[in-house]
Protein backbone atom coordinates (compact mmCIF):
# COMPACT_ATOMS: atom_id res chain seq x y z
CA UNK A 1 0.00 0.00 0.00
CA UNK A 2 1.28 3.48 -0.82
CA UNK A 3 2.16 5.91 1.96
CA UNK A 4 -0.52 8.40 0.83
CA UNK A 5 -3.20 5.69 0.95
CA UNK A 6 -2.16 4.78 4.48
CA UNK A 7 -2.23 8.41 5.58
CA UNK A 8 -5.66 8.92 4.00
CA UNK A 9 -7.11 5.88 5.76
CA UNK A 10 -5.77 6.89 9.15
CA UNK A 11 -7.19 10.37 8.59
CA UNK A 12 -10.58 9.03 7.45
CA UNK A 13 -10.91 6.98 10.64
CA UNK A 14 -9.85 9.89 12.85
CA UNK A 15 -6.30 8.76 13.52
CA UNK A 16 -4.32 11.55 11.80
CA UNK A 17 -2.26 12.19 14.94
CA UNK A 18 -1.54 8.49 15.31
CA UNK A 19 -0.33 8.32 11.73
CA UNK A 20 1.94 11.34 12.24
CA UNK A 21 3.52 9.60 15.24
CA UNK A 22 3.82 6.24 13.46
CA UNK A 23 4.78 7.40 9.98
CA UNK A 24 8.48 6.64 10.34
CA UNK A 25 8.08 3.34 12.26
CA UNK A 26 5.53 2.17 9.66
CA UNK A 27 7.99 2.99 6.90
CA UNK A 28 11.00 1.42 8.63
CA UNK A 29 9.23 -1.80 9.64
CA UNK A 30 7.26 -2.14 6.40
CA UNK A 31 4.32 -3.29 8.51
CA UNK A 32 1.74 -2.14 5.98
CA UNK A 33 3.77 -2.53 2.77
CA UNK A 34 2.02 -5.70 1.56
CA UNK A 35 -1.35 -5.16 3.20
CA UNK A 36 -4.46 -4.61 1.11
CA UNK A 37 -6.42 -1.42 1.70
CA UNK A 38 -9.48 -3.40 2.81
CA UNK A 39 -7.49 -5.14 5.54
CA UNK A 40 -6.30 -1.85 7.06
CA UNK A 41 -9.82 -0.41 6.78
CA UNK A 42 -11.26 -3.43 8.56
CA UNK A 43 -8.65 -3.14 11.32
CA UNK A 44 -9.23 0.59 11.85
CA UNK A 45 -13.00 0.02 11.96
CA UNK A 46 -12.76 -2.69 14.60
CA UNK A 47 -10.01 -1.38 16.88
CA UNK A 48 -10.13 1.78 18.95
CA UNK A 49 -7.09 3.72 20.05
CA UNK A 50 -8.65 6.31 22.34
CA UNK A 51 -5.64 6.30 24.64
CA UNK A 52 -1.94 6.98 24.14
CA UNK A 53 -0.56 3.95 22.33
CA UNK A 54 3.02 3.03 21.50
CA UNK A 55 3.94 1.72 18.07
CA UNK A 56 4.85 -1.69 19.49
CA UNK A 57 1.34 -2.03 20.90
CA UNK A 58 -0.21 -0.93 17.61
CA UNK A 59 1.95 -3.46 15.75
CA UNK A 60 0.98 -6.21 18.21
CA UNK A 61 -2.75 -5.59 17.74
CA UNK A 62 -2.41 -5.31 13.98
CA UNK A 63 -0.53 -8.62 13.75
CA UNK A 64 -3.04 -10.21 16.15
CA UNK A 65 -5.81 -8.99 13.85
CA UNK A 66 -4.07 -10.50 10.81
CA UNK A 67 -3.63 -13.85 12.52
CA UNK A 68 -7.22 -13.90 13.74
CA UNK A 69 -8.39 -13.27 10.17
CA UNK A 70 -6.08 -15.93 8.76
CA UNK A 71 -4.56 -13.25 6.55
CA UNK A 72 -1.71 -14.19 4.20
CA UNK A 73 -0.11 -10.81 5.02
CA UNK A 74 1.45 -11.97 8.28
CA UNK A 75 5.06 -10.93 8.71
Amino acid sequence: MEEQQIEDLFSFYGYSDLYKRFQVPLYVTGLLDNVETEVLEDFLEKFSFDYPVLFDEFRFWFKYFLVSKGSPYNH
